[in-house]
């Protein structure tokens, strides 16, 4: 029998039994040479329906103790207990006092108002259009733009226009066009082909984004001079902390996926626990912030339920807690929100119901948020958000690759906005939910971008903000084998708030 039969032979005995194993758990079992009737029979005794870590160690060491006292009847010598001392220590970050601040405007949670109506989209991109344009207002150049009715009667002058771009087209004779709209009007922009550098940026714009063009318009065509995107300040001056504190960052752990790494999720609970290396740096991370996709979820692609071994979404999430409860108190845990996980598809998602998420709720230093937030941890900002729409983003735009998502992450900044354009269901665009608050622009700048969602690790400083996409604890699925793209998954980066210096942790053998 080979080892992929044994495994799925012992999975099906135990998923018959309504128990539910993790993937370590499931190899540590089959290493072992587990008794599995004896297994199941202690697990329905204790009334266990998900055989954990410490539920085997439990099993395996008073196994261990009924076969020594079967030696001992039959003369066998006993053997002396090991006794191991252990020094206590002063650990930095237990004795520094929690300074985490969530901002709850910036969380959807219990405030959605939409109903998904042709009304609420209008009433979303207008409000959208008007918080964007304040932005590009703040910049000299386009302190004095007008409206596009305004420009309309503006025939031959020189003016700038603040607009949402609707398309982007080339016609037969290779001029390139560009269709805008602003709450007034529409209007047709011709990019000049000779002006290498408009033509660069026009390649890079995204459908739904608002700009400021500059130009002169001529018999109803703006001929645009000038394109300038939102960005963020050149002088951006990050906060930092008073006090040496670490802040860890990890998404899409994927709970319940076969796939899913325990024994490596381990190794980094029990370097935060004082084994290992960097031990300097461990006893410092007061903060970890996890950008969603918790559990791998159920229903959320065909045929998942063949590559999950926890099939039901509350036992997915109390294995998860129970992963995390193994962290120590001391460190504050912020979860958020994924495609992955039990809510709303459309962004911004709300958390997790505390129906669903109860034992996450139940535990002291964790804390459940919706997708985006913002929060702070000893005074540096930092906005956490999932990244679906790193999707469309590198479908998009050739510069960026699933390789280097930091590069993707910039364009948020360049637009000020986490989904830049709406697609619904489509290839071309993102799922947005229309509320009266908008949640994902970004007006405030923060200190840290903490994405995750394309299993890639990537890092990078854009004018002062540290951009951090934190990989996986997944390791490669099909999908992504058929695609190519290549996982860095158990890699954890690690950002000193005072000095703002992020080091990478690697807890899998081959890196």
């Amino acid at each position: 029998m080979t080892e992929s039969d044994a495994k799925q032979k012992a999975l099906s005995k135990l998923t018959a039994n309504n128990l539910m194993v993790s993937p370590h758990c499931l190899e540590v079992i089959l290493e072992k040479n587990i008794d599995l009737d004896n297994l199941i029979k202690e697990s329905l005794t204790r009334q266990v329906f998900i055989i954990t870590d410490e539920f085997l160690r439990d099993f395996i060491k008073e196994d261990a103790e009924l076969s020594k006292a079967a030696e001992e009847l039959t003369g066998s010598e006993p053997q002396e207990p090991v006794v191991e001392v252990l020094k206590s220590k002063k650990i930095f970050a237990k004795e520094v006092e929690s300074q985490l601040a969530i901002d709850e405007k910036t969380d959807v949670t219990d405030k959605s108002t939409c109903d998904g109506t042709l009304e609420n989209f209008v009433e979303y991109f207008n409000q959208r259009y008007n918080t964007i344009r304040d932005i590009l207002r703040e910049r000299p150049e386009c302190r004095t733009a007008v409206t596009v009715e305004a420009a309309k009667k503006l025939q031959g002058e020189k003016l700038r226009v603040i607009c949402m771009v609707t398309e982007r087209r080339e016609s037969k004779k290779g001029h390139i066009f560009l269709d805008a709209e602003d709450p007034t009007g529409s209007l047709t922009a011709l990019i000049p082909s000779d002006k290498e550098d408009l033509k660069k940026i026009y390649s890079r714009l995204l459908l739904d984004e608002v700009v400021s063009l500059e130009g002169t318009l001529r018999n109803n065509l703006f001929l645009v001079s000038d394109i300038t995107q939102p960005d963020i300040p050149y002088n951006t001056k990050p906060k930092t902390s008073e006090e040496e504190v670490y802040a860890a960052f990890l998404s899409d752990i994927h709970v319940g996926s076969y796939l899913f790494l325990e024994k490596e999720f381990y190794r980094f609970i029990d370097w935060l626990k004082g084994k290992g290396e960097n031990q300097e740096i461990a006893e410092k991370v007061k903060y970890l912030l996890i950008a969603g996709d918790l559990v791998d979820g159920i229903g959320v692609y065909p045929e998942q339920d063949k590559e999950l071994t926890i099939p039901d979404i509350y036992k997915q999430y109390y294995f998860l807690a129970k992963i995390l409860e193994d962290i120590p108190d001391y460190i504050e845990i912020v979860v958020g929100m994924g495609n992955h996980d039990a809510v709303r598809g459309a962004e911004p998602q709300p958390k997790l119901s505390r129906e669903i998420g109860e034992p996450l709720y139940s535990l002291p230093n964790v804390h459940v948020v919706g997708n985006p937030v913002m929060l702070s941890m000893h005074g540096v900002r930092a906005l956490m958000y999932h990244g679906t729409s790193l999707d469309t983003i590198i479908g998009n735009l050739s510069e960026c690759s699933y390789t280097a998502p930091e590069k993707a992450m910039t364009q948020y900044l360049i637009r000020r906005n986490l989904v830049p354009t709406y697609g619904g269901d489509k290839k071309s665009g993102d799922m947005i939910a229309p509320e009266s608050r908008d949640y994902l622009t970004i007006k405030e700048v923060p200190e840290i971008l903490h994405s995750g969602h394309v299993h890639t690790n990537g890092y990078a400083t854009y004018r002062g903000v540290k951009l951090i996409n934190s990989g996986t604890f997944q390791a490669k699925t099909k999908y992504q084998e058929q695609l190519g793209h290549q996982p860095t998954p158990c890699r954890v980066p690690v950002m000193n708030l005072m000095n703002h210096e992020v080091s990478i942790h690697y807890f899998r053998e081959n890196g």
